[in-house]
């Protein structure tokens, strides 16, 4: 393996692993959010106040994940050889969409805007599944791929 492939399979990997921490933290956020609005069933035993700043850590989290990731998937996408498979075309998409809405939200909710606060829930639940997608269209082909030495 040359030296420079060697480097595209470390960031991949690396890229791996801080995505999954990232859905970790979005699964997180998104129960937290979800039952402290009594959406779902209890799943924490959490007062709703703890369950909103287990919601803000866990969304501070994503979204420094998602700016790392963001980095080091604008340093893999410089490789063409990376850019053949129709899937990267597809999380790159999806990985622009969730940056939108994700500081979009982020925006949002600090300014305390109307229109926006009362949509905010399907908001979130939209940057989930965005984030689902960035995560099912990458991190596991990264880790997978580190594992059996494809990349």
């Amino acid at each position: 393996m040359t030296q420079e492939a060697e480097r595209v399979n470390t960031l991949l990997f690396v890229k791996g692993l801080i995505g999954l921490i990232v859905f970790i933290a979005a699964i997180g956020a998104l129960i937290t959010q979800l039952q402290s609005r009594k959406l779902i069933p209890p799943i924490l035993r959490l007062k709703p106040a703890a369950l909103l700043h287990w919601h803000r850590w866990s969304g501070r989290v994503a979204l420094i994940g998602v700016v790392l990731d963001s980095v080091i998937c604008i340093e893999i996408g410089l490789y063409p050889v990376l850019r053949r498979d129709p899937r990267h075309v597809i999380h790159i998409i999806l990985g622009v969409l969730l940056a939108g809405f994700f500081l979009g939200k982020v925006w949002t909710v600090r300014r305390k805007l109307k229109w926006g606060m009362k949509r905010i829930i399907p908001w979130g639940i939209g940057v989930f599944i965005l984030q689902a997608g960035v995560f099912l269209s990458a991190t596991l082909f990264a880790l997978w791929a580190r594992l059996v030495g494809l990349a």
